[in-house]
């Protein structure tokens, strides 16, 4: 006769009552009406929709991005002004300026895709950019400028000339005009 069998049907049914008083206490903590709340929660939205104006972005954002664009749309939040315009029919670039406070504390291109390549790239003019890509396209890009930092981001991938044509969009509206 085994006399260690009656125990070892006690310590399964012992087992199995523990662990559902801790499922159920677990369970127990929030009720189905808070985890619903709370779920349905939504952060407010930080940007603020200046359509094309960009004097609306200056007065939000505390500086200037003097675009010479057509067909583009202009959000903006503190410290932060977000430029949209069509590439060709099927892309958009989004241009972000800030202020190098905002730079250095998070990542202000807004896409969070992790891509198989991370590098710095130099145009042929010398103009640095640390680059996010595959083995084509950029996904995003970061310069940095006197007049500010920037990120560029295209969802569908850039080529390397068509980078070169959005900094080169970006350098002519910062760089200062003579009288």
């Amino acid at each position: 006769m085994n006399i260690f069998k009656p125990i070892y049907k006690y310590k399964k049914i012992f087992t199995l009552f523990n662990l559902l008083v801790c499922l159920l206490l677990t369970v127990g903590c929030t009720s189905f009406e808070e985890y619903k709340t709370f779920k349905n929660e939504k952060m407010p939205n930080p940007w603020t929709d200046c359509k094309d104006d960009l004097s609306c972005a200056k007065k939000i954002a505390k500086f200037s991005f003097p675009l010479v664009l057509s067909n583009y749309s202009v959000r903006a939040t503190k410290d932060m002004i977000e430029v949209t315009y069509p590439i060709d029919e099927y892309r958009n670039v989004v241009v972000r300026k800030t202020t190098e406070e905002l730079y250095k504390k998070i990542d202000i291109s807004g896409d969070y895709n992790k891509y198989p390549i991370e590098e710095t790239l130099t145009l042929e003019n010398g103009v640095q950019f640390r680059v996010r890509r595959d083995d084509k396209l950029i996904y995003v890009a970061y310069f940095g400028a006197s007049s500010g930092y920037y990120s560029i981001n295209c969802l569908k991938g850039i080529t390397k000339k068509e980078l070169f044509q959005v900094y080169t969009v970006i350098a002519e509206a910062e760089t200062p005009k003579m009288p």
